[in-house]
C-alpha cells in the first residue's frame, strides 16, 4: 500500500510532470486528459487537491 501513497503524493505534489504524461489504460473515455487525472479529480485554487481518483489503484 505505501506505493500506492507515494504515487498519490507524487501526483499531488507534481501535476506538471503527470500532465505530459499519456495514460494507455484506456482512461481517456472516462475523460481522462493526462496522468494526473488517474489520480486527481480535484483542486481547490490553490491547487492543494480536494478531491482523489480512486482509479489510480488499479
Amino acid at each position: 500500500m505505501e506505493i500506492v501513497r507515494a504515487a498519490y503524493t507524487f501526483a499531488a505534489e507534481h501535476p506538471e510532470v503527470l500532465s505530459y504524461v499519456p495514460c494507455y489504460c484506456g482512461c481517456e473515455r472516462s475523460g481522462h486528459r493526462g496522468n494526473e487525472d488517474c489520480f486527481v479529480t480535484a483542486r481547490d485554487a490553490n491547487g492543494d487537491v480536494t478531491q482523489w481518483e480512486p482509479h489510480g489503484m488499479t
